[in-house]
């Protein structure tokens, strides 16, 4: 009886599926389709590892098994491959990147081949190849011709150990409440700078409705709104020093019991409110105090703190309320929440309430219970009720008035009725060489124009892609500059009306390629435009999208709001990229911490190949159990699957003879 080897037989089966072009995706197919995708590797290691082989073999299984009930199946496979990720590599290996992520490329594409999965290997594209990043160019150039990408002074989120701005989203809160990058875990500050944004946020309620469009895990939708963060109320402006200082509330109605503002320490007024104060070097040593604590620390449960600017007091916006109303600095208020500006109702707020207790502030109680409920001392009512202590206003329905005030302070000019979003608008530029160039100029007159006009195909064909330029020393500049600053014979160039003018020397982040590569599988070799409108229509949404639960926030919240702009302005045929979502767990190290090719704990699954075979590393895979779950890593499990494959070989060997 022959004996099977595994080497041998998945080496014909390949060629053979490679030979009759098994796993193409047919455009226009009869059949039904089905569009079913995994989300593609950064090239920031040597190899994959098996964690990678968890996320693409269950995705795998599905689509062989739609090809098997009878649909076009279109299952693709890519390389998400300028960013942080890729260049990091490059500069600890000592390397260029344009020369080492070919080659990386090359390991990945090889390892994927031998694993055996089905993927469509005609529509393969690399994010740095400058026929895909042609589009990114000509995409970005479509939000700003539109208004929607904004150079800007802001504060930022700065990392020193990467060299470069992050956004809100690639910035995570470690065990011990410091903000740290997603992206090495290092720590950052924030600093004032200009940067290029795309202002998400005008599609913030797009994106909340179209969450009830797909079928998302409710777990994902979840973040997602949460991380937008609706919330209804009203803008109030109180009067100090000729200067307003400008609240948002959720609770209007509870107006006529302020008795305090907190501000934060970095509110952009508290320099000119200082000036006033009589205690500024106490304020001064607070500020420097509140500056060491992190945001976790500030808005967590601990002692809230604070100190009065004294002798310097706001005026209330309604005119009955004559009293003074007191300022705090404090510990609890962040500058980048709201407006950076509280007002304080102690009967109403248990917060509030906390911080009068400790500061012996005045605690008004305007709102009452419907019911004959009392209200323990140490005790705050949050509810609606019945207006009191509230002028003219008392025994009117709480809720009637947080209308009535709002039209109050809008017609005399003390405020408007508001809605506000946690979310921030999208820090788009980074300091870092490795990435897609702006396609943009500055001239000397300080106006900024684009390198084309994105609606000339003409001008797109001869002006687009903007090149990224060789530069033998990209390494971070330790001034925050970009080191595009350095090639000086490509920065200055010329305007259209001839006058000189510089290039933007900043570089999209790594999330701009992953944001319409999708739409790039579709139509992969086309050079005439990003993707044809009628491949679209056939293929478009996503069926099923498999990935990680770590960009739920990012890349997935990045990519539905570019999708949903290119619907607006007529460039897709769909309102949402995707139409399903499954996260997926981890497949752990042997060491039980999750396998990353930064920290070298990754399983090697072409080692594994070699010894026991694909099929094998692929049964253990889906062995395993719910793709959602997470798993350590046996080899006990390849060696079991190994020989349950040898078993059925035999079996059908003996029947054969």
């Amino acid at each position: 009886m022959k004996k099977y080897n595994h080497t041998e037989t998945e080496s014909k089966w390949k060629n053979e599926w490679d030979k009759h072009n098994v796993y193409e995706a047919v455009d226009f197919s009869p059949k039904p389709k089905k569009y079913i995708l995994a989300e593609f590797p950064y090239p920031s290691g040597k190899t994959l590892h098996a964690g990678h082989m968890m996320r693409y073999t269950v995705p795998d299984m599905y689509a062989r098994y739609l090809r098997m009930q009878g649909f076009n199946v279109l299952f693709p496979f890519g390389y998400d491959a300028f960013g942080l990720p890729a260049e990091n590599y490059a500069i600890n290996s000592g390397n260029h990147p344009s020369v080492l992520i070919q080659s990386i490329i090359e390991d990945y594409r090889d390892s994927v081949k031998r694993m055996g999965y089905g993927i469509d290997w005609e529509r393969e594209i690399n994010t740095t190849d400058p026929n895909y990043y042609k589009w990114t160019q000509w995409l970005f150039l479509q939000f700003f011709v539109r208004d929607l990408a904004k150079y800007q002074e802001m504060p930022i989120w700065w990392c020193e150990k990467l060299k470069t701005v992050l956004s809100d989203e690639e910035v995570i809160t470690d065990k011990n409440g410091n903000k740290i990058s997603e992206r090495g875990e290092h720590p950052v500050e924030r600093k004032l700078l200009k940067q290029w944004v795309l202002e998400i946020t005008k599609y913030a309620d797009k994106l909340l409705e179209g969450l009830s469009e797909i079928d998302f895990p409710e777990s994902i939708k979840a973040a997602q709104a949460n991380w937008i963060g609706k919330s209804y109320g009203a803008y109030v402006d109180f009067t100090v020093n000729n200067e307003n200082i400008r609240v948002f509330t959720t609770r209007p109605d509870t107006l006529f019991g302020v008795s305090f503002l907190a501000l934060a320490p970095e509110h952009p007024l508290v320099s000119k409110l200082l000036e006033k104060a009589q205690n500024k070097v106490l304020v001064n040593k607070y500020i420097n105090e509140v500056k060491k604590q992190s945001d976790l620390e500030r808005l967590s449960n601990k002692e809230k703190t604070g100190i009065s600017l004294d002798g310097v007091y706001a005026t209330h916006p309604l005119s009955e309320v004559t009293r003074q109303i007191p300022i705090y600095l404090t510990n609890y208020v962040l500058a980048d929440y709201g407006t950076g500006a509280v007002m304080g109702v102690p009967a109403h707020d248990e917060r509030d309430y906390e911080f009068a207790q400790k500061y012996n502030l005045g605690i008004y109680e305007v709102i009452k219970p419907y019911s004959d409920e009392i209200i323990a001392d140490d005790k705050v009512f949050t509810g609606i009720g019945t207006m009191t202590n509230s002028d003219n206003y008392n025994g009117m329905s709480s809720t009637d008035f947080f209308n009535v005030v709002t039209e109050r302070l809008t017609k005399e000019g003390r405020g408007e009725k508001a809605t506000t979003y946690k979310l921030r608008d999208w820090i788009f530029s980074r300091q870092r060489y490795w990435g897609e160039p702006i396609p943009l100029i500055h001239k000397e007159d300080g106006t900024i124009e684009s390198v084309c006009d994105p609606s000339n195909p003409a001008e797109v064909k001869e002006k687009l892609p903007l090149i990224l330029p060789e530069l033998p020393d990209y390494n971070p500049s330790s001034d925050g500059s970009s080191p595009l600053e350095r090639s000086k014979d490509w920065v200055v160039t010329k305007a259209k009306d001839g006058s000189m003018a510089k290039r933007e020397t900043n570089t999209m982040p790594n999330w701009a390629g992953s944001c319409w590569y999708y739409i790039r599988y579709v139509d992969a070799h086309n050079n005439e435009a990003f993707a044809d409108m009628d491949k679209m229509k056939y293929w478009l949404p996503v069926d099923k999208y498999f990935g990680g639960a770590e960009h739920t926030t990012l890349h997935l919240l990045y990519s539905r709001f570019w999708h949903r702009f290119f619907y607006d302005i007529g460039l897709v045929p769909t309102k949402e990229p995707y139409a399903w979502r499954m996260n997926g767990g981890l497949l752990l190290a042997p060491d039980g911490h999750k396998m990353s090719k930064s920290k070298g704990n990754g399983v090697e699954p072409m080692e594994l190949v070699d010894r026991y075979g694909a099929d094998a590393l692929r049964l253990a895979i889906s062995f395993l159990g719910p793709y959602e779950d997470t798993y350590p890593w046996n080899e006990n499990g390849m060696k079991a699957t190994a020989r349950l494959i040898e078993t059925v070989f035999n079996i059908s060997d003996k029947i054969s003879d």
